[in-house]
Order: structure tokens, then C-alpha cells, then sequence
């Protein structure tokens, strides 16, 4: 692919943390800020050429040529603003959002087919930054403990989940020592096994939010946001402490936002007034303050 990729600030953010575990959601949302209102007033990289926002984020303000010395970019990311003719206005973003939320609430469970009819077209994300050096990880990744053998072993070979099988999940997704890149492949191949694991838990643990944003990413590789709409929403539905509440509602946003769905709209409608109501009122005013977020560990 050639040329730049048009990103939004959150899918950045989202991408770059995935990517690096140890960067800090907000500095890195900052600092791309920064960047994109340098670019803004003109600043230029030292060569004299416009410096590449996402980029100069992470190293420094840049062109593109002058952070990567590569000529021109191959699917590389770059803030949609800075992308000058690839930009959409406002009024354009909320029209599309609307109707993007009309048919996934309308047709949860055949979005896609309903999304193409009316248009869309789905392109695979090429703008990961360390697409290759995951691939490289998660091909040399091997159990390293009895606790990860036993995922392995259900992952590959399936049936019942079981207590036993959710407690080895679990263990490793909190242990210290987590082999991210061996669970990680999983994950992007969609496996229908960890997908049995992730709605088993939830049964359990409906108002979870470590594994409602498990489910998260696992839809970014299966195309289940309408199931994943259902469980946050349950989720909502049940969760009686407003704190919970609030951060459930939070991650229901971030985790759908980027795929069209208008989830604080669509709680709205449910909880127009009592507490719940003002909960969601006050993120609607608010979410700007929180995007960047990620808590998800794989």
C-alpha cells in the first residue's frame, strides 16, 4: 500500500500502547497533540519539508523521509488532519457515525453485509507500526509453564470449558510473567476456542471489564461487534455501583467508537434520566478527557 494511512488521534494511541506496553496512554496522546498543532502552525522539519505528525509523536518533530529514511510512506499512519485531502469534516464523522449505529443496532448479528450495501468498504489495517516484529514474536512464542501448556492444549484441541480451563486463563492473563506474544496469536487468528473461554467468563462475570475488553480486541479480528455490543450493554444494565458504571460506560465508547457505533448515545436512550443518566451525560461532555485509554494486555 502506498502512501499514508488517515488515523484518528485514538486509533494512534490505541495502535502505539498495543505495541509498546510501557508507554503511557495520556503522554503519548500529548505529545500527538503537540505534534499535530506544530504541524498546525507551520512547523517544518529541519529539512524543510512538513514533518510527519505521528511520527514526530514518538521521535522527535520530522519528516518522514528525515525519522524513517524512507522515501515515502507504505501504509504508514498519519493523523487524519494531516493528511489534508483524506480529512472529513465534523458534520460528515457524526452523519456517518448515525448511520453506522442505525444499522448495527438494527441488524447486530449481519452489520457487515448491511454496512456494504450501503457503501462501506472494509481495508485491512496495514498501519502497524511493529506488525512484523509481533509476527516474528508470536511465531517463536512456546508454553513456558504448566499453566500455559494447559491453554495450549484447550486452545488447539477444544471442547467444554470448563473451571479449570477459565482458572489457567485467568491465572496467566494476571500473572507476572505473561507470555503475551503465545496468547496474543490467538487472539488475531480469532481462535473459536478462546472465544468459547471469553463468553464462558462472562457468563460468570457479566460486569467484568478485563474481559468485556478481552472480547474487545478479540472482535477486532473476528468482526463480532454485534456481540460485543450485547455484552457491554448487559453489562451496563446490570452494574449497580455508578464508578463501575462509569468506567464500564467509558470502555463501551473506546472500545466501539472506532467502528462507528455511538455507545454513550445508545445508553442514553436506555438511562435518560436517574443516576445512570447523569453518569452518561457527564462522559458525553467529558470523553475527550479519557480517550487514549488502554488497559488491554495482550
Amino acid at each position: 500500500m502506498s502512501g499514508f494511512v488517515p488515523v484518528s488521534i485514538n486509533q494512534f494511541v490505541k495502535q502505539y500502547i498495543r505495541n509498546n506496553k510501557s508507554a503511557d496512554g495520556n503522554v503519548v496522546r500529548l505529545a500527538v497533540e503537540d505534534a499535530l498543532a506544530a504541524w498546525r502552525q507551520g512547523v517544518r522539519c529541519a529539512c524543510g519539508k512538513p514533518i510527519w505528525v505521528a511520527g514526530s509523536a514518538v521521535a522527535g518533530y520530522g519528516c518522514f523521509f528525515c525519522i524513517t529514511g524512507s522515501k515515502e510512506p507504505e501504509g504508514d499512519p498519519e493523523i487524519n488532519e494531516a493528511c489534508g485531502e483524506f480529512s472529513f469534516e465534523e458534520i460528515e464523522r457524526e452523519a456517518g457515525f448515525a448511520q453506522v449505529s442505525k444499522i448495527i443496532t438494527e441488524h447486530p448479528f449481519d452489520y457487515l453485509d448491511r454496512l456494504e450495501e450501503v457503501g462501506f468498504e472494509w481495508h485491512d489495517d496495514e498501519y502497524d507500526l511493529l506488525f512484523e516484529e509481533e509476527v516474528k514474536e508470536e511465531r517463536l512464542a512456546v508454553p513456558e509453564t504448566e499453566n500455559q501448556r494447559k491453554i495450549i492444549d484447550f486452545l488447539e484441541t477444544g471442547g467444554p470449558v470448563t473451571q479449570y480451563t477459565l482458572d489457567a486463563y485467568l491465572g496467566e492473563r494476571y500473572s507476572d510473567s505473561i507470555n503475551i506474544p503465545l496468547i496474543r496469536k490467538y487472539f488475531k487468528r480469532a481462535n473459536s476456542n478462546l472465544k468459547a473461554i471469553l463468553l464462558y467468563a462472562l457468563e460468570i462475570n457479566p460486569t467484568d471489564p478485563d474481559l468485556l475488553d478481552d472480547l474487545s480486541y478479540f472482535s477486532e479480528f473476528d468482526g463480532i461487534l454485534g456481540e460485543l455490543i450485547h455484552f457491554y450493554t448487559d453489562a451496563c444494565l446490570k452494574e449497580t455501583h455508578m464508578e463501575r458504571f462509569s468506567l464500564l460506560a467509558q470502555d463501551f465508547h473506546m472500545n466501539t467508537v472506532d467502528q462507528g457505533y455511538d455507545a454513550l448515545q445508545a445508553l442514553f436512550s436506555l438511562f435518560p434520566t436517574g443516576e445512570k443518566g447523569v453518569v452518561i451525560q457527564h462522559l458525553s461532555d467529558t470523553i475527550d478527557d479519557y480517550e487514549g485509554s488502554e488497559d488491554f494486555f495482550f
